[in-house]
């Protein structure tokens, strides 16, 4: 149950939310979602699998209730209870405003340079105008893995399964983990009209609602580390 917590958590994912808009709205969205899933899942199941084994032989020797498990709770939980605030004041917003007017005083009495200004990230650029191979390589790059997922690879490691068991744990969190892709490329398959206008609403509540989704993600998986983390010490 606390896994299948971790995974919905993460298939609540800024970045992977913003890419599947991004590429929604290409006009090649079915072949270009399919290759940024793709990649994502490459780089995500092949990480985590990685990151599990690896894991696996000091948690085995320390318990499951080894320093290692509880402390990652707490250190996990305690940053995403600052990020939470953080979103609450808007102190990020105000963090890029200082850093902005730090680029603009530097860069009095310089000549302009109009190909830099206004740019957005170089992963939503590969998206919007790339082809497949080049969304696949970009979902490579961006699908590292979050909060969320590592703790849920943690707990994977330390539940003492077998092969077999921890493979289908970690590609079953990431099926999760993927939904918010998997379900539109599902739908423009089988019913692309009424996908589409499903995805135009999705989108614009996505659009007023964002800080408040991300920080009732960031308090909800805080307070949730944070609490086993103690019981757990």
């Amino acid at each position: 149950m606390q896994l299948l917590f971790l995974a919905l958590e993460a298939a609540i994912y800024p970045t992977l939310i913003a890419a599947v808009v991004i590429l929604l709205a290409q006009p090649q969205r079915v072949k270009l979602l399919a290759a940024y899933l793709a990649g994502g899942l490459t780089i995500s199941v092949g990480l985590g699998l990685a990151l599990v084994f690896a894991a696996q032989p000091a948690l085995e020797k320390q318990g499951s209730k080894s320093g290692l498990s509880w402390t990652t709770d707490l250190a996990i939980g305690g940053l995403a209870l600052l990020l939470a605030v953080a979103l609450a004041t808007r102190a990020d917003e105000r963090a890029r405003r200082r850093l902005a007017a730090r680029k603009a005083h530097r860069a009095e009495g310089r000549p302009p340079k109009p190909e830099q200004e206004d740019r957005e990230p170089w992963s939503q650029r590969l998206l919007a105008g790339g082809s497949a191979p080049i969304v696949f390589l970009a979902a490579l790059a961006i699908n590292l893995p979050g909060a969320a997922y590592l703790v849920g690879l943690k707990d994977i490691a330390a539940g003492h399964h077998s092969t077999g068991t921890d493979i289908a744990l970690v590609v079953g969190f990431n099926a999760i983990m993927f939904a918010l892709a998997e379900i539109p490329l599902a739908g423009l398959l089988i019913a692309p009209e009424r996908t589409e206008t499903l995805v135009l609403r999705a989108n614009d509540w996505f659009s007023r609602n964002g800080r408040t989704i991300a920080m009732v993600i960031c308090l909800t998986l805080g307070a949730f580390l944070v609490v086993r983390g103690i019981v757990n010490s």
